[in-house]
């Protein structure tokens, strides 16, 4: 499936409340498969998942964990300051394009709104609180503590776009 008619797919699922202020990106260099996919809210990056980044997170210690390749490594030393806070809430190279594609489709396809918030994937996690499937009483009653950093962020975002008080099970 070509990326345009996905990313329609999936920007078809948020909520009325969120017209126009999310978005999710992708692009690519070339005939390689590098590139980056990254997800805006109110025109800002708040998460930037990377081919590179990924692959060059780490000396090359990447292992398969829940279907994903990962590593155990912290952010390298040679990325400044400004770099790690440009990823927002996602860590620097924890998600690849191929992973946010991957992600985005089986949110659209595959999954029930309750099975994508229990997800380990974390743009499925962000992806499930903006979901229209998601009324108000339910997003009240969000556990906060099992989310991803950027699902906590995109909730709340949500919340006060619904115009709805914060859960208070963080």
């Amino acid at each position: 499936m070509m990326w345009s008619k996905l990313k329609s797919l999936v920007e078809e699922k948020f909520s009325p409340s969120l017209d126009g202020r999310i978005s999710i990106n992708s692009t690519s260099y070339g005939n390689c498969s590098c590139g980056h996919a990254w997800l805006t809210l109110d025109k800002e990056v708040i998460a930037n998942f990377c081919t590179r980044a990924f692959w060059n997170r780490a000396s090359g210690d990447y292992y398969r964990k829940d279907n994903r390749w990962v590593t155990d490594s912290d952010v390298p030393e040679h990325v400044s300051e400004k770099q790690k806070l440009s990823y927002g809430e996602v860590e620097y190279g924890e998600l690849s394009r191929q992973d946010a594609y991957e992600a985005c489709w089986e949110f659209v396809h595959d999954l029930k709104v309750d099975e994508a918030l229990d997800s380990k994937d974390p743009l499925i996690q962000s992806l499930a609180t903006l979901d229209k499937r998601l009324g108000k009483r339910r997003l009240k009653e969000i556990n906060t503590s099992n989310l991803h950093p950027l699902a906590k962020k995109l909730l709340s975002f949500r919340l006060e776009a619904e115009g709805i008080r914060a859960p208070t099970n963080t």
